[in-house]
């Protein structure tokens, strides 16, 4: 069986849950789906190649995944909250000072460009990083970028 793992972040009762949910999948994600799972319009598609971050002072290992996630999240979201560790796998912090925020779905995009789902192995493994990531997010702080646009009348 294979999968693809949505990561989400939400507030209930002012108390802060990440998760992660893994989901059999078949053959390449399609475009709807997508949709259907960021629960979005639009999405952007990231490939972050493989990573060593620090935490605690150990190193750990953040597999190389595709990020997919909702483009215009911060545009039709009136209290965005970050997604913590899809933030934390997108290089907030350290590459970018941009959070990801609504449900964030992790895949593998193959040599053809398409986006798959992970083997049971494969998707067991990045739990693991996922789940040794959530430890340590209560020690940094996410500040979600306001957008910013301007109107010009013609």
């Amino acid at each position: 069986m294979n999968y693809v793992l949505l990561v989400k972040t939400k507030i209930d009762n002012n108390i802060k849950h990440n998760s992660i949910e893994k989901i059999p999948y078949k053959g390449k994600i399609s475009l709807e789906s997508m949709y259907k799972l960021c629960e979005c319009e639009l999405i952007d598609i990231k490939d972050i190649p493989l990573q060593l971050v620090e935490f605690d002072n150990e190193l750990g290992i953040i597999p190389a995944v595709t990020l997919i996630f909702d483009e215009e999240f911060l545009l039709k979201n009136q209290k965005p909250i970050a997604n913590e560790i899809a933030s934390v796998i997108f290089g907030y912090g350290r590459m970018h000072d941009q959070c990801l925020c609504g449900n964030v779905l992790l895949c593998y995009t193959n040599e053809e460009g398409d986006c798959m789902p992970f083997s049971e192995n494969e998707t067991n493994g990045i739990i693991k990083c996922l789940k040794r990531i959530n430890e340590h997010i209560k020690d940094m702080v996410f500040k979600v970028q306001e957008p910013i646009m301007t109107f010009r009348t013609f």
